[in-house]
């Protein structure tokens, strides 16, 4: 536990050391995140991106340290993790950078992933076992749908950031627990890493993730929630990691709903994120990234107890308080379609 927790603050002073030149830089090559570059942008200044790439090398720093020291904290497959997030990571910056169109964004990211759930069963969800290639499929879908949904949430300052921590924390706890080093290694470094990224992000933030940032985390916590749902694949406990992500989730989900009613491309941004929905409620942007906080620590925090305490069934109102919750937003559906800026 030491040397985990140890390699995970040699993430956090990396990134936290790393940021300065990152920004520096950024705004030498015009990696900026402009306030007139889109109607659903909703920050006064420009802003720099670069906060992926610092997420990604202290993530590297702990990795590399880690296999120096303990190199029984790394496997082959966390490494290939690591390299599909590094790629939806290239994929991203580009994106941040000069722009690119929705296809083949989506193209590479489920080639990546499926890609990766083929040659590393242990991504693959522990469903449909009976169908290999269905279940492929969907595995790769959920890194994927991970990987947006961790994007999309990168619309306020300290957001998705300060989820990754709280999220990753929870799966490294529950990797500690299970026995699966590497999957705690790779959780708790990276929270790390994300930890130190929110000491520049959270409000009023000087750097963003980007989308390189976004898509890497949510790819990275996805693969995380795959590769620990097979620790248990009796009863319902399979569903205990893949429910730490239910925030990123049920956000993605009711977004992509309310566009496709309102018959606009799912990929178009807007202001009907649950933290944009949170603030029409009345509550400053700092609030609502304080009770989306809340209720990820709240969700893993019950995760975690029915774990410890051995009981599959108390996972189950955190999907049924979701599909409330989507309920009562489709019974004020008309208010919701409405998308002042918060």
């Amino acid at each position: 536990m030491i040397p985990l927790l140890a390699l995970s603050g040699a993430a956090l002073l990396a990134t936290v050391l790393l940021i300065p030149p990152i920004k520096r830089l950024a705004w030498r090559v015009d990696l900026v995140d402009h306030p007139a570059a889109g109607a659903h942008k909703s920050h006064r200044h420009p802003t720099p991106y670069g906060g992926g790439v610092a997420l990604f090398l202290g993530l590297a720093v702990a990795l590399a340290a880690g296999q120096c020291w303990f190199p029984e904290l790394l496997s082959d497959d966390s490494l290939l993790l690591v390299g599909g997030g590094a790629i939806l990571l290239l994929l991203g910056l580009l994106d941040d950078w000069r722009g690119l169109s929705p296809l083949p964004r989506f193209a590479l990211q489920f080639l990546v992933a499926g890609v990766l759930v083929a040659v590393c069963p242990q991504y693959c969800l522990p469903v449909l076992s009976h169908h290999p290639p269905l279940a492929t499929a969907l595995s790769a879908g959920w890194l994927v749908a991970m990987a947006n949904a961790f994007n999309f949430l990168d619309n306020m300052d300290g957001l998705s950031g300060g989820l990754a921590v709280i999220a990753l924390l929870a799966l490294g706890v529950m990797g500690l627990w299970v026995g699966q080093l590497p999957a705690a290694f790779i959780a708790l470094a990276l929270s790390g890493a994300a930890a130190g990224f929110l000491c520049y992000n959270f409000p009023p933030a000087s750097i963003f993730m980007g989308d390189a940032g976004g898509l890497f985390l949510g790819f990275m916590a996805g693969g995380l929630s795959a590769q620990l749902s097979r620790q248990h694949p009796a009863d319902l406990f399979f569903l205990a990691p893949l429910l730490v992500l239910l925030v990123p989730a049920y956000d993605l989900s009711s977004v992509v709903l309310i566009r496709l009613c309102r018959r606009l491309p799912p990929w178009q941004g807007d202001h009907n994120h649950l933290s944009h929905r949170l603030v029409r409620l009345g509550l400053s942007r700092r609030g609502a990234v304080l009770v989306i906080y809340a209720l990820t620590l709240a969700a893993s925090l019950a995760i975690l107890g029915a774990l410890h305490l051995g009981n599959a069934w108390l996972v189950l109102p955190l999907p049924l308080l979701a599909l409330a919750g989507a309920g009562l937003e489709y019974a004020a559906r008309d208010r919701l379609l409405q998308a002042p800026p918060p």
